[in-house]
């Protein structure tokens, strides 16, 4: 395998956190489908005018006639791309490169195969996109697998000028039907099954679309195309002939066994007969920071926003900093890659047994994928596993030699093996290695393999399984596992469409009886073991501090370091010291939502907000603190509340508050800083940002950008009021000063937002008001009846609850997400004298919710659960719990069903996954090792405790993403093995720092974790 080389880096990587921060609001209550129809109206398609580019009149080739209006448009089109008069619209306020739009078609395209996609476009004088996409997709596969799926995709260069009509344009280089542009992860479209089109933009930039576009039909190709087809045939001609030339040059250079060539790091098996070879090829050298001290020969270039020392006339770094007065080096790469042809070989490998015995295995399969990605050349560091079917199953304890041919550039010429069962681990052998509590009611581990190009597998009959103590090695309890899906079997999970989404078989191993304090590994009888896990009273215990602890390590406008932390950071996004600080007019309920962008800065009065520090980094990045951060603030508040004997002894390695539980002090943290930007009058801000995100390499201590206090809001005044009005009722036990601080607080800021609302009512402004912040609302006004027992919040959330509806969801998204308030009032003291009848449709609208999580979680292998069936599966689905509901079903009911449906919930996220990683980092013996977390990159330093990134992307369901999907495409696409759109969307987590959509994460999407393992941890 090649290591992968950036050359060029257009699409921005703090575009792509920009998009993702403003879509992750809508994905932690749970979003359904994206794409909506735009028109109701179909149009009339008007005689087309005479002219010499006409298209021809056969019927059967016409794929789109515009004669019906988009079935669906997405991302910047949504709600604009239109149709009218017989044409596509693509223009209108906002429509930029980043958007698509299509529908349904039926169509037997066999006899147009050769012949070429075309179509007429007519160019505005504000067009900036420079190619337009045709995308047609096929319907092959009966159960609607879209990972199964073939599309074909056609780029059409656009004049880059205005037509005055329109004009004819084919497929770039004269692409036919058989042979596209480009073609799905499956292949390409059957031309014989064509069920869908898209017309999409080409994600070049934020400037304005203004195209029309007329029929698209299959033509003949014409003079130009067909000397564009005899071209492209030719440069195939020559790729080839310089790959074979590439491939002797490789072998020449790294053929000959040294030092840096890829090392054998683990054998083991994977089945009775199939043997795995774990390979690690090159690896990255950190970077460091220090101040820069400038030398006579030191000069500098600039690269976008980035400026860069050149020193001894090579390049070693980043200058960072308003002044430039920070030095950020690059990091370096030590290692040769793997060559393909070898290791793809049955004759390259040789196994020879203690006895003499010589197995020649009959077939070898691969699969290969990134475990870091040097910054800022881009070159990945790679593990690649080698499956060999042998003849016969291999013997547990006997000694093997494994020898490699000459070809094989390996650094050893063989290595010598013995297979144990109880201590040899298998990738097959999976389990969440948080472990469980000794009276978890369902404790389940998993074996599955997917043999990358050997593809799925499933054991002859269902393993034997035994559960070992690591120390003793005595086994605790046997059993056989139970195969819950096949090879060939789907998973319902997203909308309930079925998918084969592992691409392999699933077995779950049941260990529940086991209930006896220890830690154990799990030993699969001819495959091999497990990473260890314990049983005990504080597993969940120590899980719950480790995802705390990742706040404590995020806090902002202070140093962190020992004794708290190993993690070293200075004060960083302090006022006049680290950055600066401005009030804007901008907020974001009158405004874009979250991502300011330019209005920020447009916005500033100019007056500096000194009290603008604390809160937590969003992200890997640090530039925005938010009051929706305060979600995850609120669940560990939520549990203080109900287990306050459980949670206020816990320690969490933080500064101390004298008197406070440490739980109670981290949510101080980050509620002082709303308190602090909180207006006499008693108006609250949304947060602080800045306009754009800092580079990838940028350490939050020398930031270049100016930072924002956004003008106060209802939304972020309601949100606020709520959290401070939990913290007050908490704090009373502990400090009666600070809780009157606190109530008087949340009063004032529920107060004027009670007030701005009223004013947008009377004056119409009403309509900026959305549904999530009424939600908000809501619920702050149930916490503060909580507080004071005052009549008028009860009765304020008596306003729009779902509560006064018999039998209403209290998840309808996009009309009211109302669990949090539900939980509340099902849980309201005898003393606020909770209504019977809303009390009763409380619990049974929770129990509602937990038990559509419990059917979710039965129709996948893994026992994922969520209530939402349209939650997508990115930005924590995979690496977080989607089970609070089920936790606060057992709370209230006791039954048992919810608790065991929360703790397998858990067992994903929490290395009971195909990948055998937790996605925390401190959590279990196998976490993540590189998440977005730019202030331990650039510094050299192991990420610290805490950081749940985002995990894996749903990629099959939601193809068009290029935000989230670019480094599969420009990087893991072409160098993992298979190609990374082939492999199973559960196996597909690419551990690599930079790849925010997976490996990025925001503090208020740990929530999940935090209030799931701080259940299981003090539930009784």
């Amino acid at each position: 395998m090649i290591p992968f080389r950036v050359r060029d880096t257009s699409l921005s990587i703090a575009l792509n956190r920009r998009l993702l921060r403003s879509m992750l609001s809508m994905f932690l209550l749970g979003l359904g489908a994206c794409a909506n129809t735009v028109s109701d109206a179909a149009s009339t398609k008007p005689a087309r005018e005479t002219a010499t580019n006409s298209f021809a009149d056969e019927s059967e080739n016409v794929i789109v006639s515009f004669d019906e209006p988009f079935l669906f448009t997405y991302l910047s089109w949504e709600k604009q791309a239109r149709v009218e008069n017989g044409r596509a619209i693509i223009r209108g306020e906002g429509v930029s490169p980043k958007g698509g739009g299509g529908g349904n078609i039926v169509r037997d395209m066999t006899g147009a195969a050769r012949l070429c996609p075309a179509l007429r476009v007519k160019i505005g004088p504000k067009n900036t996109l420079k190619t337009l996409r045709l995308m047609l997709a096929d319907d092959t596969n009966a159960e609607n697998d879209d990972s199964k799926k073939r599309s074909a995709t056609f780029e059409f260069p656009l004049p880059t000028s205005q037509t005055n009509d329109f004009v004819l344009i084919y497929a770039r280089g004269g692409a036919t039907l058989d042979k596209p542009n480009a073609i799905g992860a499956a292949g390409t479209v059957n031309v014989a099954k064509v069920r869908q089109w898209q017309l999409q933009g080409d994600w070049g930039g934020d400037g304005a679309v203004d195209v029309e576009v007329d029929e698209i039909r299959m033509m003949e190709p014409d003079a130009a195309a067909r000397k564009a087809q005899a071209e492209a045939t030719m440069r195939e001609k020559e790729t080839a002939e310089r790959l074979l030339r590439e491939k002797s040059a490789l072998q020449e250079k790294y053929g000959t066994r040294s030092a840096r060539s890829p090392k054998v790091v683990e054998v083991y098996r994977v089945a009775p007969d199939i043997l795995a070879v774990g390979i690690q090829a090159g690896k990255v050298i950190p970077g460091r920071y220090e101040p820069y001290v400038k030398r006579d020969d030191d000069i500098t270039r600039k690269n976008g926003e980035d400026l860069i020392l050149i020193r001894g006339g090579k390049e070693i770094g980043w200058l960072v900093g308003k002044k430039q007065d920070g030095l950020v080096y690059y990091e370096q790469f030590s290692g040769d890659p793997l060559l393909d042809d070898a290791t793809e070989k049955v004759s390259t490998y040789v196994v020879v047994s203690e006895k003499g015995a010589v197995l020649n295995p009959v077939a070898v399969w691969r699969k290969s994928k990134p475990t870091d990605q040097c910054q800022p050349s881009q070159i990945l560091a790679m593990r690649h596993v080698v499956y060999l079917k042998m003849p016969s199953p291999l013997v547990a304890g006997e000694k093997y030699t494994l020898r490699f041919a000459k070809e094989m550039n390996v650094s050893e010429a063989q290595t010598g093996f013995t297979l144990s069962d109880s201590t040899t681990r298998s990738e097959a052998v999976h389990v969440p290695q948080i472990g469980f509590r000794t009276d978890d009611p369902s404790k389940i581990g998993f074996i599955s393999i997917w043999l990358g190009t050997g593809g799925a597998y499933e054991y002859a009959k269902p393993p034997v399984f035994r559960v070992v103590d690591v120390k003793t090695g005595v086994a605790k309890m046997t059993g056989t596992s139970v195969l819950v899906k096949g090879k060939d079997a789907t998973d319902k999970l997203w909308q309930g469409k079925a998918q084969n989404y592992q691409k392999t078989a699933v077995y779950h191993l049941d260990f529940t009886a086991l209930n006896q304090p220890g830690t154990y590994r799990i030993v699969v009888e001819g495959v091999g073991c497990s990473y260890p896990f314990s049983i005990g009273r504080d597993t969940w215990k120590k899980a719950f501090v480790t995802q705390m602890r990742g706040l404590y390590n995020n806090r902002s406008g202070v140093a962190l370091g020992p004794p708290y932390t190993a993690f070293n950071r200075p004060r960083s996004m302090y006022p006049g010291v680290d950055t600066e600080v401005f009030e804007t007019t901008y907020n974001v309920v009158d405004g874009e939502k979250g991502e300011a962008g330019v209005a920020l800065s447009n916005g500033s009065t100019g007056k500096p907000v000194p009290e603008a520090w604390g809160g937590y980094h969003d992200a890997g990045d640090f530039n925005p603190r938010r009051a929706t951060h305060m979600k995850v603030t609120m669940a560990h508040l939520e549990l203080l509340d109900v287990f306050p004997d459980y949670f206020a002894p816990i320690k969490l390695n933080i500064p101390a508050r004298p008197g406070i539980p440490d739980v109670l002090t981290e949510a101080l943290f980050e509620l002082e800083l709303f308190r602090r930007l909180q207006k006499p009058d008693g108006g609250v801000p949304y947060g602080i940002e800045s306009n754009g995100d800092p580079s990838a390499h940028e350490v939050s201590w020398k930031q270049n950008r100016d930072s924002y206090v956004t003008a106060p809001d209802p939304h972020a005044s309601w949100y606020y009021a709520g959290v401070a009005a939990k913290a007050a009722k908490l704090l009373a036990k502990y400090d009666p000063k600070l809780a009157a601080t606190y109530k008087a607080s949340a009063m004032k800021a529920m107060e004027w937002a009670e007030r701005d609302y009223s004013k947008r009512k009377a004056n119409g402004g009403a309509d900026k008001i959305k549904w999530e912040m009424t939600d908000a609302r809501n619920y702050s006004a149930l916490l503060l009846y909580d507080l004071t027992g005052e009549k008028r919040w009860h009765d304020l959330f008596l306003e729009n609850t779902s509560l006064e509806i018999e039998g209403a969801s209290l998840f309808r998204y996009g009309t009211a997400v109302q669990r949090d308030a539900a939980f509340l009032y099902a849980i309201l003291a005898p003393s606020r004298k909770p209504d019977a009848t809303l009390k009763a449709r409380a619990v049974a609208g929770l129990k509602q919710q937990a038990d559509s999580a419990l059917n979710y979680a039965s129709g996948n292998a893994f026992r994922l659960t969520t209530s939402d069936p349209g939650k997508p599966m990115f930005i924590g689905f995979w690496s977080t719990p989607d089970a609070i509901e089920l936790c606060r079903a057992h709370f209230l009911t006791g039954d048992k069903k919810y608790l065991a449906g929360a703790v397998q919930a858990c067992a994903f996220a929490a290395g009971g996954n195909p990948s055998n990683i937790t996605y925390t980092t401190g959590v279990g013996a196998n976490p993540v090792k590189h998440p977005f977390h730019i202030d331990s990159r650039a510094t050299g330093q192991a990420p610290p405790d805490g950081i749940t990134v985002y995990g894996n992307f749903d990629w099959p369901n939601w193809p068009d993403q290029q935000w989230a999907l670019w480094p599969m495409q420009y990087s893991l696409g072409p160098n993992c093995k298979p190609n990374a759109y082939e492999w199973p969307v559960p196996e597909a987590y690419f551990d690599i720092y930079f790849y925010p959509a997976t490996n990025e994460f925001t503090v208020d999407a740990w929530t999940p974790n935090v209030y799931v393992w701080g259940y299981l941890a003090a539930r009784r």
